[in-house]
């Protein structure tokens, strides 16, 4: 989520926030680990974000609910459907430290 966060505008941010029906602020609790997403959640900013990285050409990173929720990552059903993606997704490198807006 940290990735996602680095690579989106705000305006990015704020779009994914609106969708997924929560905050910004939320958003950046749950990138840096104050807050854990509910399997709801989780699941809508895997939809939202997949949406986004196509619509990004690829520039905006999938964020997969195993990324974000505890039970996802444990779920038989998410580790046959996503493999080794559902342990540790992998980004291309974003500098999480510069700010694209």
């Amino acid at each position: 989520m940290r990735a996602w966060m680095a690579a989106a505008t705000t305006q990015e941010q704020n779009t994914l926030a609106e969708r997924c029906g929560t905050s910004r602020q939320y958003l950046y609790q749950l990138a840096s680990g104050f807050r854990q997403a509910s399997a709801e959640l989780g699941a809508a900013i895997e939809r939202e974000t997949r949406a986004m990285h196509r619509a990004s050409k690829g520039r905006l990173p999938i964020v997969y609910r195993t990324d974000l929720v505890r039970a996802c990552r444990a779920c038989d059903f998410a580790q046959r459907c996503l493999g080794e993606r559902a342990i540790v997704s992998e980004f291309p490198i974003v500098d999480t430290h510069k700010r694209l807006d």
